[in-house]
C-alpha cells in the first residue's frame, strides 16, 4: 500500500520553545519540497525535534514519560499548568492533526487525533502509517547528529531494523508465526479422540515451546553479543597495528620479530607432526619392542616359516611309509594329504606371515635400538625448536610492552584488546550450555521430562518434534503439520534471503554516495547488522559520521518506491567540513520530495548556495529567535514578514534569514 507523509506545519504554545507555529506549505496550502528554519542555538531546536518525535510516534502516550521528562517541556519561569503542541500532516493526502496537551501539574501528556473520521482521544494515525509512525523508526526520518553516532552504534540504534521495516521484509517472519498460529487454532478446534489425552499433550506441548523461545532468545542474544565482541575485536587489532605502525623503527622490529615467531611456530608444528608420527611405531617407543619383533621373526626363521610349512612338510610326509602317529600311509591316505594341505596355512596365511616378517625387517632389521635412538633425537629437536619459539615469543612481548608502556594509545588498545578477548572466552563459554544434545533426556518418557531442566537447543527442538506428533496423532493433523513445517521453512528461507540481499545492495548504493561525498576518504560501510558496521574502524568524525548517515538515509529514501517520507534535519552541516558541505547542500533536495532543516548562521557557508543551485523546487526562508537578541530585535520589527509572540520573533524572509547572525542565545 503506497504510504505519503509530508508535514504541513505545527505550533508551539506554553512550552520550553518560544510560542511559535511554523507553516510548511505553500500560498496553496501545498507542502513545500524544502523548508529552511533558522534558530540560534539555545532557542529551543531540541525541545522542538523532541516535540516532532513525540507527536509522529505517540511515545508520549505509552507512560514512558515520567512526570520529570514532561516537567522538562514547561517554559522556564513560567506558573502555566500546561502547554499544547498541535503537528499537521497530509498522508496520502488527507489532513491528519495530532495534538499533544501537557499537564505540567500532574505530569501528564494527553494526545488527540483529527482525521476523517473526526477528532478522537489519543494518537490514532492510519494504519498503513503506523509502521512509519513509532518511536523506534521516527528517528530515522527526524534525524540529528546524534542519531548520526548512534547508526553506528548497536545499543542504540538497530539499521537493520529499519531496512526490514521500510521494505515490509519483516512481513514474512509474520508469516511464519502466522503459519504456527493456523496449525495451533486448526489443532484446537479439531474435536480429538480423547479430549484429556489432547489437553494433556497440548499443555505439555505449549510448555516445551515456551523453554525453547527462552533459550533461542538467550542463545540468540549471546551469539549476538560474540558477533560484536568479535568485530570490535578486530577493529581494536587493527587499531593497535595501526598505533605501532606510527613508529616507523618500532613498527619494522615487531614486525620482524612476528615473522619470527611464525616461523618458528610452523617449525614446531611441523616438528611435532614428525614426532607424533614416528610415536605410532612401538620399535621407536621402546628397543624392548624392537627385540620382541626380532625375536618372532628370527623364530619364523628358523622353523622355516611359512615356505616350509606351507610345502615341503606335508609333501614330505605324504613320501613317508608311516604318519607322525605311527599309522601306515597308503595310497589313498598320501592322496588325501596332498589334497587336504592347503587347509593348513594356505596362501593368506603365508601372505600374512611373509608380510610380517618383512616389516619386521625394514623396522628393525638393521638396529634394534635405531628406531627409539632416532625419535629421542626427533624429541630434542622439538623441544630446542620450541625453545626457540618461546624466546622469540618473549622478545616479541618485550617489545609489545615497551610499545604499551611508551605510548598511552597503545596501551589502551591492548587493553581494549584483552578485556575483548576476556569477553570473547565468557560467552563462547555461556553459547557451549546451548550446543550438542542432553543424552540424559529419555524421549520416550517425555511426558516425565521437565524442560526447564534442559538448555540443549537440540534437545528442546528435538523433544517438540516428538510432542508435536503426539498432539497431530490424536487430533488427525499430522499431515498438515508436515505441511506447517515444510511452508515455513520456505518462509524462512525467504525471510532470510530478502534480508540479506537488500541490506547488501543498500550498503553498495550508500557506499557510492559515501565515495562521492568524500573522494579522499576510503571509510566505508562493511555490513548492516544492527548498526551500520564500517571497514576496519568502529567510528569516524563528527562530519564523518554525519556523511554516513546522510548516505546510508538517502539510499532508503531513494529505493523505496512504495513510501515517501519528509526528513528532517538538525544542523545538516555544522559538523562538516567545509569542503563537503557543498556536496550535502546537492544531496539534500534528493533526499525526499521534503526537507525540513533546522540551521544556525555559521553553517550556511558552502551549504545554502549549493543546495539553492540544486533544487528545483520552492525553498521557505524561516528565522525563529526568542526576544532579548538586541539589535536583531529591531531588525525584525522593520520587516514587514516579522510575527511577533509572547517570547519570540519569526520572519518568513529569504533576506533577513541570509544576513541574520546569531550562532547561539544573547544573555
Amino acid at each position: 500500500m503506497v504510504a505519503t507523509m509530508r508535514i504541513l506545519g505545527w505550533k508551539a504554545e506554553g512550552l520550553r520553545c518560544p510560542d511559535h507555529e511554523i507553516d510548511c506549505s505553500n500560498a496553496q496550502g501545498d507542502p513545500l519540497g524544502i523548508t529552511l528554519i533558522q534558530m540560534p542555538n539555545g532557542t529551543g531546536k531540541t525541545t522542538t525535534l523532541s516535540l516532532l518525535r513525540a507527536a509522529l510516534s505517540g511515545s508520549a502516550a505509552k507512560g514512558t514519560w515520567d512526570r520529570a521528562r514532561i516537567k522538562e517541556f514547561q517554559k522556564k519561569d513560567s506558573d502555566e499548568p500546561g502547554g499544547t503542541f498541535e503537528l499537521r500532516l497530509a498522508l496520502n493526502g488527507k489532513r491528519v492533526t495530532i495534538i499533544m496537551e501537557f499537564d505540567f501539574e500532574y505530569g501528564r501528556v494527553y494526545y488527540k487525533t483529527t482525521r476523517g473520521h473526526g477528532q478522537v482521544e489519543g494518537f490514532d494515525p492510519p494504519i498503513e502509517f503506523k509502521r512509519f509512525m513509532n518511536e523506534d523508526f521516527v528517528h530515522f526520518y527526524v534525524f540529528d547528529g546524534e542519531l548520526a553516532d548512534n547508526l553506528l552504534d548497536k545499543d542504540h540504534t538497530d539499521a537493520e531494523k529499519a531496512v526490514e521495516s521500510l521494505f515490509q521484509v519483516h512481513l514474512l517472519r509474520r508469516m511464519g508465526s502466522k503459519i504456527s498460529d493456523y496449525w495451533d487454532d486448526r489443532t484446537s478446534g479439531v474435536t480429538a479422540k480423547d479430549q484429556t489425552g489432547y489437553t494433556r499433550r497440548k499443555n505439555r506441548l505449549d510448555k516445551w515451546r515456551a523453554r525453547r523461545t527462552e533459550l533461542e532468545t538467550q542463545k540468540a542474544a549471546y551469539e549476538s553479543d560474540l558477533k560484536g565482541v568479535l568485530k570490535d575485536l578486530e577493529r581494536q587489532r587493527e587499531r593497535y597495528d595501526k598505533e605501532i605502525q606510527k613508529e616507523k623503527d618500532r613498527s619494522q622490529r615487531m614486525e620482524k620479530a612476528k615473522a619470527t615467531v611464525s616461523q618458528l611456530k610452523n617449525n614446531v608444528h611441523e616438528s611435532a607432526q614428525a614426532v607424533l608420527d614416528a610415536m605410532r611405531d612401538p620399535q621407536a617407543m621402546c628397543s624392548v619392542f624392537a627385540d620382541a619383533m626380532y625375536d618372532l621373526k628370527s623364530g619364523l626363521d628358523r622353523v622355516k616359516l611359512p615356505e616350509s610349512a606351507a610345502r615341503e612338510f606335508f609333501e614330505e610326509l605324504a613320501e613317508e611309509d608311516e604318519c607322525i602317529c605311527g599309522r601306515p600311509i597308503d595310497a589313498e591316505i598320501k592322496g588325501v594329504i596332498r589334497q587336504r594341505a592347503h587347509h593348513y596355512l594356505g596362501s593368506d596365511d603365508v601372505s600374512l606371515l611373509n608380510s610380517m616378517k618383512t616389516a619386521i625387517a625394514d623396522a628393525v632389521g638393521v638396529s634394534r635400538t635405531e628406531p627409539a635412538n632416532a625419535l629421542s633425537k626427533d624429541l630434542g629437536t622439538l623441544s630446542g625448536l620450541m625453545a626457540e619459539e618461546r624466546k622469540a615469543q618473549n622478545e616479541l612481548d618485550e617489545l609489545m610492552h615497551e610499545a604499551e608502556n611508551s605510548d598511552p594509545e597503545v596501551m589502551k588498545a591492548r587493553e581494549d584488546i584483552e578485556r575483548l578477548e576476556a569477553s570473547e572466552k565468557t560467552l563462547k563459554e555461556d553459547l557451549k550450555k546451548f550446543e550438542g544434545k542432553d543424552e540424559k533426556v529419555r524421549f520416550d518418557r517425555i511426558g516425565n521430562v521437565d524442560p526447564d531442566r534442559i538448555t540443549s537447543v537440540e534437545t528442546i527442538r528435538e523433544g517438540i518434534e516428538i510432542l508435536e506428533v503426539q498432539v497431530a496423532e490424536v487430533t488427525d493433523t499430522l499431515t498438515l503439520r508436515q505441511k506447517r513445517d515444510k511452508l515455513k521453512r520456505i518462509v524462512h528461507k525467504a525471510h532470510a534471503k530478502a534480508r540479506e540481499s537488500i541490506t547488501n545492495e543498500i550498503r553498495t548504493d550508500a557506499n557510492q554516495r559515501i565515495e562521492a561525498l568524500m573522494p579522499h576518504n576510503s571509510i566505508r560501510i562493511d555490513a548492516i547488522d544492527h548498526c551500520l558496521v564500517l571497514r576496519g574502524q568502529s567510528s569516524g568524525s563528527a562530519g564523518e559520521n554525519l556523511s554516513i548517515g546522510y548516505a546510508f538515509l538517502a539510499t532508503l529514501f531513494n529505493r523505496a518506491d512504495e513510501h515517501q517520507l519528509p526528513f528532517v534535519v538538525d544542523s545538516p552541516a555544522n559538523p562538516i567540513d567545509y569542503d563537503i558541505r557543498p556536496k550535502i547542500g546537492q544531496l539534500a533536495p534528493a533526499l525526499t520530495d521534503q526537507f525540513i532543516a533546522f540551521v544556525i548562521s555559521s553553517e550556511r557557508e558552502k551549504f545554502l548556495p549549493s543546495l539553492q543551485k540544486a533544487s528545483n523546487k520552492e525553498i521557505k526562508y524561516v528565522t525563529l529567535f526568542r526576544k532579548g537578541a538586541g539589535r536583531h530585535e529591531a531588525k525584525a520589527l522593520e520587516n514587514p514578514a516579522c510575527v511577533t509572540t509572547g517570547d519570540g520573533f519569526k520572519i518568513v524572509d529569504e533576506k533577513f534569514f541570509s544576513e541574520f547572525q546569531l550562532d547561539s542565545e544573547e544573555e
